[in-house]
């Protein structure tokens, strides 16, 4: 699915020979570079920056910064990835935006927009006048049955504060880049994780604080959650049980993941309750849609930081019924062979900023 979601935001700015993706997180701000030669993508550089350290925390550390420590932060990992892109796709955060999708009277798609803008006031829990609103008809396959399609239209409606996109264009301007595209984090990360699928997919994006959920069925995203737990809250609980500080709870944390050792059961065990919850949470989502939809959904992508936790891909399989997959992003660009194995590593931590890339390359 190619999602142009944002169109108004975007103004339809041509494809770039060279292009930034941005994904500013809560624990860390990750870019990537592309170039395209000769039609295909090609990984120029990359880089991933903590931003707990901005705020006199650790590294792993979620946080709000102020927008000129942002700008400023982004300008130090510019520098140190050696960028020479000057145009950046930037990603949105789910939290900050509304996702939903919506059934409407088949009559004909003349007069749409003005249907749309009036359907949205009962959806969308703020002012229009408020958001930046955006819409895309979905292709008929995603229509439960015959009698469905003759009779609705399912639109993809979504919906971003103006005070949100504002505040990203400071952050991008005093950074020193043009921000030509935004783009909400998950359909970035549609778009480097998954490949055509033949089921329903789910792909779960496993954040710092949150782990976002999308179910890709017919290559269109159909439906969204955001669960408020996310790989800090391991770290929290290895701080909290063992008496350590954050920072090395945070090392621990990577070192040792779900190690199947002996002597770090300890610590699988700490890990376990919060990851219960996230993934039982993930289940009923799941089941939730299955059921509303009569699509069987045949696939778990995860992406996302939280991701590359050793161990983590073994344990899920054993809280899902259906196959578990570690998303490759950067199988969809070219890069140097020798890069192959520390990519392979980090590259659920690129899902959001490659896909930005991507998409206006």
């Amino acid at each position: 699915m190619d999602v142009t979601l944002f169109k108004k935001i975007s103004s339809f700015f041509k494809k770039e020979n060279r292009v930034l993706g941005i994904d500013i997180g809560t624990s860390s701000i990750k870019i990537v570079q592309l170039i395209k030669e000769k039609e295909r993508a090609v990984l120029e550089t990359y880089g991933e920056l903590a931003t707990g350290p901005y705020a006199k925390l650790g590294v792993g550390h979620a946080v709000k910064l102020q927008e000129d420590v942002l700008a400023s932060a982004i300008k130090d990992l510019l520098k140190e990835a050696n960028i020479t892109a000057k145009k950046a796709v930037v990603s949105i955060p789910l939290s900050s935006c509304f996702v939903t999708t919506i059934n409407l009277p088949f009559n004909s798609e003349s007069g749409l927009e003005e249907i749309i803008q009036l359907e949205a006031r009962r959806y969308i829990p703020v002012p229009i006048s408020e958001v930046v609103l955006d819409w895309w008809v979905l292709p008929q396959e995603t229509a439960k049955n015959e009698q469905q399609k003759k009779s609705v239209i399912q639109v993809l409606l979504v919906a971003i504060h103006k005070d949100v996109i504002d505040s990203y264009k400071k952050i991008i301007s005093e950074s020193g880049l043009e921000a030509v595209a935004y783009e909400i984090e998950s359909f970035s990360a549609i778009r480097s994780s998954l490949g055509r699928e033949n089921t329903a997919t789910a792909l779960l994006d496993f954040g710092a604080l949150t782990t976002k959920l999308s179910i890709v069925d017919y290559g269109v995203m159909k439906s969204s959650y955001s669960i408020n737990h996310g790989s800090q809250e391991l770290t929290t609980a290895i701080s909290q049980s063992l008496g350590i500080d954050f920072s090395r709870a945070e090392e621990m944390k990577r070192e040792i993941g779900l190690s199947d050792l002996p002597e770090h059961r300890d610590v699988n065990a700490i890990f376990e309750p919060v990851l219960n919850y996230i993934f039982s949470e993930v289940n009923r989502f799941i089941k939730d849609y299955q059921n509303k939809n009569n699509r069987s959904v045949g696939k778990v992508v995860m992406a996302g930081g939280g991701s590359s936790l050793m161990g983590l891909i073994d344990f899920s399989i054993k809280s899902f019924t259906i196959e578990v997959v570690l998303a490759d992003p950067f199988i969809k660009v070219d890069y140097p062979v020798i890069l192959s194995e520390v990519l392979k590593k980090v590259g659920v931590n690129f899902s959001v900023a490659l896909g930005l890339a991507l998409r206006n390359l």
